[in-house]
């Protein structure tokens, strides 16, 4: 997927992590297992996507959705300020994946809030090491134990281009 990173960057006044860079680069805003989206990014932010025009469900409206989350849900065990929260992938169950954007941005922590119990786990752990223990099963990692990703190795991904053209031509993207 081609993104124009100087200018997504310089809408939401950050860098992104080089590890999410290199998975929207090659597989684009890729769903995995039919649970987990990775959403690409666009110059649409928290502070514009309720402006006239702006995508919902996009990068910046969904950030914006776990910030109100945030401050809604008084968490407990994380320390940092919604303004934070970055999120980088959503869940069919409406988990929200998130980095904590602070310091050097491929040292951002994961942190997941578990839409069913109304909690945040922070992992610090990068966005892929996050999804690669996650496919791996590995202990510490049980907030996903309950999803279809958990201990999947071989998790079926498609992007949003290869799922339209299966809907259209009636094919499995996962094929």
């Amino acid at each position: 997927m081609r993104m124009d990173w100087a200018a997504v960057e310089e809408a939401w006044g950050l860098e992104f992590p080089s590890d999410y860079k290199q998975v929207i680069a090659h597989y684009g805003d890729v769903l995995f297992g039919d649970y987990l989206q990775v959403l690409a990014p666009s110059t649409v932010t928290p502070d514009t996507c309720d402006e006239p025009g702006a995508p919902r469900g996009g990068m910046g409206f969904i950030t914006a959705d776990a910030r109100d989350t945030w401050m809604v849900t008084a968490p407990t065990g994380v320390e940092t300020e919604a303004q934070d929260l970055v999120v980088w992938g959503a869940a069919s169950s409406a988990d929200l994946f998130c980095w904590l954007a602070r310091g050097e941005p491929d040292e951002w922590p994961v942190v997941v809030f578990s839409h069913g119990e109304d909690t945040w786990t922070r992992y610090d752990v990068g966005m892929t090491e996050f999804l690669v223990r996650v496919l791996r099963g590995q202990p510490g990692f049980e907030v996903m134990i309950d999803t279809p990703l958990w201990g999947d190795r071989h998790a079926s991904y498609a992007n949003s281009a290869e799922r339209r053209r299966a809907r259209e031509g009636g094919a499995d993207p996962k094929e």
